[in-house]
C-alpha cells in the first residue's frame, strides 16, 4: 500500500511546488494630496498587481523611484503634462492616472526592503504626497 501511496504522494507535492503563485492584488487610491493607504507590503518574488484609483481632481503618480523589478507592465497610465517638459526621470516603477482614472500596474519585487513611494509632479511631494512600498521575504 506504502508503495503506491508514497509516489503519488511525491508527485502531488512537486506539482504543488512548481505551480504559478497567484498575484498579490492591492488597490491604491490616489486623493489630492495623499495615498491611502500609505504603506503598502507585497512579498518579494512574487507577482503583484496595484490598481491605482485617481479620487483626486488632478493627474497624481504613483513612483518608486530605485527597485529591483521584474515583469512591468502598465495598463491604463494617464499621459500627463508633467511628461511634456523632457526632464521626465526613468523610474523603476511609475504609472500616472489622470483625475477620475484608474491604472494597472503589474510588477514583481526582487528585493525585499522599504522603499519611497511619491508623487513625481511638481510640489506633491511637498503637499505631503508620500508612502512606502514594503517588499517583504
Amino acid at each position: 500500500m506504502y508503495k503506491k501511496v508514497l509516489p503519488v504522494a511525491i508527485v502531488t507535492l512537486l506539482l504543488f511546488g512548481c505551480a504559478p503563485q497567484p498575484a498579490t492584488a492591492i488597490t491604491v487610491t490616489m486623493t489630492d494630496f495623499a495615498y491611502s493607504p500609505s504603506t503598502v507590503t507585497v512579498p518579494a518574488g512574487q507577482p503583484v498587481v496595484l490598481t491605482i484609483k485617481n479620487d483626486g481632481q488632478i493627474e497624481h503618480d504613483f513612483v518608486v523611484e530605485k527597485i529591483n523589478v521584474t515583469s512591468v507592465s502598465v495598463e491604463g497610465s494617464g499621459v500627463g503634462g508633467h511628461h511634456m517638459s523632457g526632464d521626465h526621470i526613468d523610474y523603476d516603477l511609475h504609472v500616472s492616472t489622470s483625475a477620475g482614472g484608474t491604472s494597472i500596474l503589474k510588477f514583481s519585487a526582487d528585493e525585499p526592503g522599504t522603499y519611497r513611494i511619491f508623487c513625481s509632479i511638481a510640489g506633491h511631494i511637498e503637499a505631503g504626497m508620500l508612502g512606502e512600498l514594503i517588499v517583504a521575504e
